[in-house]
């Protein structure tokens, strides 16, 4: 009787919410109103969490980076360019050490040395095909979970060409990026577990290392002789409390390419660890995947290793080289089935829409060289992209892009690159297609945090501005919720778009900033 009055009066409530709902119009809000709303975010965007900045270098910085939205709006990608939206708020920053404040209008497009697409997906004629003929077909939703009316054949196929691509067993389908890193490490790894993180891993590692609830140690970035002395402290441990070492799951965490450092990971060495001390490698492979290796299978085949022999878990998300959104794990058969199971990611949130799955199935092909015009009905999109790079020519370019910038940022004999000797050092490993410039050690001594910070957006600030070339400045945003925050650097992109004139153009507008801000 109890739950019949209950559900009668929750009724009661619903009928009415409902027809309260219908007297203020049904709650939607008018053509007007949403003309407004979408015209004031575009032009003010979303307000800071923290309060003002202070941005003067000698002054107090305690909140210098509060603020880290830039106003821009981006358009849309094509080939090596960014275009600007029209309604992106002005640009307002300290173009002088004095402190003078300069407002511009941003450019109406500019050379994009500063998004994460590094084969061009986003802006290939075929993969926009792609993409619009799976939405011809299957819409955009698929309306529930994995495990829950989600899955359709386009998440099968994307599971079973990533599986066949990179040699593995099976692969598991997340519908973000960051949550598939984040699941992963939570789906196996549990309260009394043991965790052997790298201090310098990324936010989303971090916050999966952080739900697992597992025991964590935190040996020194790509530091191999401090990973064997933790290991060796384990393993005393486990002697004097005469424990087993089976008697807790045990896993070393790492990425393949840093992200907040373009740092590779001594992977053979740190292999050749878990083997000896019979740990498993859980990897995160998100930047170096479609990079690096010979056929573009990333950090371990770069140095000759495979997955599930010398990383039992491979992690990675499909929204940097492939030009999609979503991530992917691969592995054995019982790596895979367990997280359909355990991986928050996979059975609680929404489905990967159907044509993203489709758009990394084609980004696949065209790693391997094996995307061509006969699944494409556009003739006219397929005219165009004739000669659009793919298989082993398209990894060659990327190659030959990232080893050109380092060549011409570090040419003692460049007129512009002279400009940045013993003010901007690189700190990332020469094969990283995500370079890193930090101060050097004489000009960032005696700086604050802050100040680097300022500095370092000044530098970018003038580049964007007057020389149309986007690079970015991490001091503002690369430093929550890190177990190591990095220094504050400049952070340049390389992709297959650009060309040995726009490395030119990069090489210069960067030495004619560094000059200008430091004179």
């Amino acid at each position: 009787v109890m739950c019949i009055i209950l559900v009668v009066w929750q009724r009661r409530a619903d009928w009415k919410l409902r027809d309260e709902s219908k007297k203020m119009g049904g709650g939607q809000l008018a053509e007007k109103e949403k003309e407004e709303l979408l015209k004031e975010w575009k032009e003010y965007g979303r307000k800071p969490l923290g309060g003002p900045s202070s941005t003067s270098i000698g002054e107090s910085t305690t909140n210098v980076g509060t603020d880290v939205g830039s106003g821009i709006i981006v358009d849309k990608i094509e080939g090596v360019r960014l275009f600007i939206h029209p309604e992106s708020k002005p640009y307002s920053a300290r173009m002088t050490n004095g402190g003078n404040i300069e407002s511009k209008r941003f450019p109406s497009s500019v050379l994009n040395f500063a998004t994460l697409d590094y084969l061009g997906n986003s802006s290939s004629p075929l993969i926009h095909q792609t993409a619009l003929n799976a939405l011809s077909k299957y819409g955009c939703g698929s309306c529930g979970p994995r495990g829950f009316y989600g899955t359709i054949d386009a998440h099968l196929e994307i599971e079973d060409t990533m599986s066949s691509f990179l040699q593995t067993e099976g692969a598991v389908l997340y519908s973000d990026g960051a949550s598939a890193v984040t699941s992963t490490v939570a789906a196996f790894a549990k309260r009394g577990d043991l965790l052997i993180v790298d201090e310098g891993v990324n936010e989303a590692l971090l916050t999966g290392v952080s739900l697992s609830r597992a025991n964590v140690r935190y040996f020194r970035h790509n530091d191999v002789k401090d990973l064997r002395r933790l290991l060796e402290k384990v393993r005393a441990n486990d002697i004097a409390l005469k424990r087993k070492p089976t008697d807790q799951r045990r896993f070393l965490v790492v990425e393949g390419l840093y992200r907040n450092w373009g740092t590779l990971a001594p992977l053979k060495e740190i292999v050749a660890l878990k083997e000896e001390f019979h740990y498993r490698l859980i990897l995160d492979d998100s930047q170096a995947m479609g990079t690096l290796g010979e056929n573009g299978r990333g950090t371990l085949e770069h140095f000759g290793l495979s997955p599930m022999v010398h990383a039992e878990i491979v992690t990675f998300s499909l929204e940097n080289a492939f030009g999609s959104i979503g991530g992917m794990t691969v592995g054995n058969e019982e790596v895979v089935d367990h997280q359909r199971l355990s991986g928050a990611g996979y059975c609680f949130s929404a489905s990967s829409p159907p044509f993203l799955c489709k758009v990394g199935v084609a980004s696949v092909r065209r790693i391997q060289g094996k995307l061509n015009h006969a699944n494409h009905t556009n003739n006219a999109a397929a005219h165009e992209t004739e000669e659009e790079l793919s298989g082993q020519l398209l990894l060659k370019r990327l190659t030959q892009n990232t080893t050109k910038i380092y060549a011409t940022l570090t040419d003692s004999s460049h007129p512009h690159a002279l400009k940045l000797r013993n003010r901007l050092v690189i700190t990332s490993h020469p094969l990283s297609p995500l370079i890193y410039l930090r101060l050097s050690d004489e000009e960032a001594t005696s700086r604050t945090r802050g100040e680097q910070t300022l500095i370092m957006d000044k530098i970018a600030g003038r580049c964007f501005l007057e020389a149309g070339v986007a690079i970015v400045s991490t001091g503002g945003h690369v430093k929550k919720y890190l177990q190591l925050v990095p220094e504050p650097c400049l952070r340049i992109t390389a992709n297959v778009s650009q060309e040995e004139d726009d490395i030119e153009a990069l090489v210069r507008a960067l030495g004619d900033a560094v000059q200008s801000v430091f004179k």
